[in-house]
This record gives structure tokens, sequence and C-alpha cells, in this order.
């Protein structure tokens, strides 16, 4: 395609994606200012993908890439991709986790075995990522068969990766045990791996990160609404604090969700799929109708949160958790060594429902739990109500202190 006509191209799909002023001035100044000049250098005026890759490694200078030929070749890579499919291709950065050797033959068994039980697409990929980690660790301590593994390489795994111990202890439990099954070792270590899991959990046994209500309201009230971006986070964050959705759920929000007619958000849960109707709180739909009008880019998306720079693209769940951690961190309130993201806020919700005297089963729907026995462990965050449950101690008879002539009670 000739160079010029490809570069108008591209400028009309920049301005018609809402990619800003600053934004589109720099590509149109990066691509006369580096593949025009080129191409002129060349005395060639039709561009091909080849020329393009050419220009690239003239970007390279003695073996490194500075800052302004980064942008340089960017802005040759969004030639090709107008040129090849009519827009930019979004590129994420992706880590292929690899399961290598012997063990890793079989950890790939064991993904497969996973996949044929009909696992969540995500827990497979978590289970790769936990295990080609531990098969990496057992490489470096020369272990690279099966039947090579003991306690000692399991234990000071587990206890030299701290960061998700308990996934960590679940993808290498399941792991071992399938391949015990599979006569691969002989050696069954889930008794290791029990009891270090009941230690994990006993020592998260401790009472909910949760705020009061005022803390709450601090927390929302933090969100700037001056622009695009603070609009978007305080509507995320209302609908975490007010109705307690997940983040994952809320990143996944779809206008086919709101029913405005009815006043509800009607959605099927990420993470248990299970479906959910939540009333659409006057408070949550007005900031949701604030951000639509004054704040989203223009879009084709049917996702109702967008991220805040072109090309506008649907937010992840890091991002909606990176905005609720923001407005704990902008609005002062003390989180000391308390957890303060969304599923904070959802405790926060409980607790106040719980004061209410609101029926264990309507929390339990309210926060899309499968069943009533996983919405259990929020009573601990109810202090008054717990100590209505606390026994007096029995009066105990003198002649009990008296044994022995009380000398165990000196």
């Amino acid at each position: 395609m000739e160079i010029n006509k490809l570069i108008e191209i591209s400028m009309a799909y920049l301005k018609s994606s809402s990619y800003s002023t600053n934004r589109i001035y720099s590509y149109n100044w990066l691509w006369k200012h580096g593949i025009l000049v080129y191409m002129q250098s060349l005395g060639k005026t039709e561009y091909t993908i080849e020329i393009g890759n050419d220009f690239i490694l003239t970007c390279n200078v003695n073996g490194s890439i500075g800052y302004s030929h980064r942008d340089m070749i960017k802005s040759v890579i969004v030639l090709n991709d107008i040129m090849t499919v009519g827009k930019i291709h979004i590129r994420r950065r992706t880590v292929d986790y690899l399961l290598n050797g012997k063990i890793g033959s079989q950890a790939q068994k064991f993904m497969e075995h996973l996949t044929n039980l009909r696992r969540n697409i995500k827990t497979v990929r978590d289970y790769k990522k936990r295990l080609s980690i531990f098969i990496d660790y057992l490489e470096e301590n020369e272990v690279n068969n099966p039947e090579e593994i003991d306690e000692d390489h399991i234990l000071a795994f587990i206890s030299t990766h701290a960061h998700g111990e308990s996934k960590n202890i679940t993808s290498v439990k399941s792991f071992l045990r399938f391949i015990k099954e599979e006569h691969i070792i002989e050696k069954d270590f889930g008794y290791i791996l029990n009891n270090r899991s009941r230690k994990l959990r006993s020592e998260r046994e401790r009472i909910p990160s949760f705020y009061s209500e005022e803390e709450v309201r601090k927390i929302e009230l933090s969100v700037s609404r001056t622009d695009g971006v603070g609009k978007r986070d305080y509507a995320m964050v209302l609908l975490a604090s007010r109705l307690g959705l997940r983040v994952s759920d809320i990143a996944g929000l779809c206008f086919n969700n709101l029913d405005w007619d009815t006043n509800q958000i009607k959605l099927t849960q990420y993470k248990t799929g299970n479906p959910i109707i939540l009333p659409l709180l006057p408070a949550v739909g007005n900031a949701i109708i604030d951000y639509l009008r004054y704040g989203r880019k223009q879009s084709s998306s049917d996702k109702v949160f967008l991220s805040c720079r072109a090309p506008y693209i649907p937010v992840t769940s890091e991002a909606v958790h990176s905005a609720i951690t923001k407005a704990f961190r902008v609005s002062g309130v003390k989180v000391d060594n308390k957890h303060h993201g969304g599923h904070a806020l959802r405790f926060s919700l409980a607790q106040r429902m719980l004061e209410l005297n609101t029926p264990m089963p309507v929390i339990s729907e309210a926060l899309g739990h499968r069943n009533s026995d996983v919405t259990r462990k929020y009573v601990r965050i109810n202090l008054p109500l717990l100590n209505k449950c606390s026994l007096n101690v029995p009066p105990v008879d003198d002649n009990f202190y008296m044994q022995k002539g009380g000398c165990f009670y000196v």
C-alpha cells in the first residue's frame, strides 16, 4: 500500500477509536520522521511488511534500543496491524509456564486429566503455573525424576514459596496423588501436605477484615468524580461496597446485565457460575449513568467499564482491584494489617447486614454464595451476636480445689 495512503487510513482509525489528540499527533510525527524518511532514502513509496521490519532493524543501535527508538518501532507495528487486519492489536504480556523433563511430562498428563474432568480453564492454568514453579525448583535441586522426590523437597518448596502457599499446597498435593494413582511413585505424600494445610488454616483462623459503615462511606467519598476515570472508579467502588459484587463480576459487567425497567442487576457470577439478581440501588444506578454519560469513551464493547487510555478496552479484575485499593489509600482510613480490597468491602456489607439481624440465607443470596455454609464464616465478624452465644462458666465445688490438701493450688 502507498505509504501516505496507509498513514491517512491509520490516522482515521485512531480518530474513530477515540485516541487523544496528543497521541494521534505523536504517531503522525513518528511516521513522518521515521518510516517515511526511511522509505524516501530507498526511493520507495509502496509500503510492505518487509520494509517495515527492515526499518525496525535500523532502530537497534549497538545492540540496544533507546526510548525514542521504541516509539518508532511501535509506530511501524501500528502500520502493520492496520494494513493486515484493519485495526490495532491489543498486546498483553503472557507467560508460558513450561513443564520440563520427566516430571513435567507427568504434569502435562495431569493437566490433561484436569481438562477431561472439565475443570475451569482458569483453574487448570493456575495448576500449570504452580507446578511449573515446583518443577523448576526440583530441577535446581537436581531432582529430575518423579521417584526422586522426597519429603524434604516438598516442605522446602512450600516454605520458600510463601506467596500463594495454600494454592501451592493444593496443586502439589493433587499432582502427587495423581502420579501415585498412576503408579509413577510409590510413596503417599498426602500426610505431609495435609498437616501443612491444617496448620495454614489454623494460622488464618482470625477475624476477617471489615470496616464500619462510617469508614466505608469515607472510602466511597474519597473517589474524585471530576473526570472520567474518577466517575468510573466511583461506580465500581459502589458496586463492591453497596452490593458486594466481586471484582471479577464488576469487570465483566455488561449492558445486558442492567435491567433499568425493573431496577435490577442480573448476571452469572464468574467464580461460581451461578446466576444472581441484585437490586440496582439509586446511588449505584446514578453513578453508572454519570459514568456512561460523561466518562465512558465511545466504544462498541458490550462491557460497561473500559480502560482510561486508548484503545478503550474492557477493564480487568486487576484494574478494579487497583481502583478499590486506591480509594482505601486516599480515604485515610486506617487499614493497619487488615485487607483493603474488594473482598474487605464484601465482608463489611455482610457485617452491616448481620447488625440488622438479616437471616443467613438472605445474606448468602445477596453475596452470591453457593450455599449458606459458605456464609457461616461471616458470623465471626459479628462480635455482639457471638457474645450472646457465650455460656456461663459453671461453679466449681470447693472440694475440687482442696484435693490432696490443696497442694496443687497453693
